[in-house]
């Protein structure tokens, strides 16, 4: 006589029922993960466009306009009275709000303006975060709970 080898269809169950509890268990985590990666991404590629155009001011000795322009956050050149973009920034991940503000910085570095740019959700379960920028041209990126101060 030789022993089958194999699971029976209970072992199988089983085992199906474990994974199903363990699924249902991560995917609230998973979810608020995905929802929390959206503002972290927007916040970084604000604050990647804006350290460009900084950089770019001081590397041509011009300064640079952040000019808005519907949902987009346009770095613009101009030269010989015509502008020109050089890079822009747009909201890409559904849902994220960012209260964009036209700057212009200076050949130094320098902006026009202190700004406080907020870059948020509608979910009460996300942080949201703002991107503050004095007027030396320095910036960084915070929770909006902790603000600019």
């Amino acid at each position: 006589m030789r022993k089958a080898a194999g699971f029976t269809l209970i072992e199988l169950m089983v085992v199906l029922a474990i994974i199903g509890i363990l699924v249902s268990l991560a995917f609230p985590s998973f979810s608020q993960q995905i929802l929390q990666d959206r503002i972290v991404t927007t916040a970084n590629q604000l604050n990647s466009v804006y350290k460009y155009a900084r950089s770019e001011a001081v590397k041509q000795e011009r300064p640079i306009k952040l000019v808005v322009n519907n949902n987009l956050w346009q770095v613009t050149l101009n030269e010989a009275g015509a502008d020109t973009v050089l890079k822009e920034f747009a909201i890409t991940k559904a849902g994220v709000t960012v209260n964009l503000i036209a700057l212009t910085v200076s050949a130094s570095g320098e902006v026009d303006q202190q700004a406080q740019i907020d870059i948020k959700d509608n979910h009460t379960n996300t942080t949201d975060y703002v991107m503050c920028v004095l007027k030396s041209g320095q910036n960084w990126l915070a929770e909006s709970s902790k603000g600019c101060a």
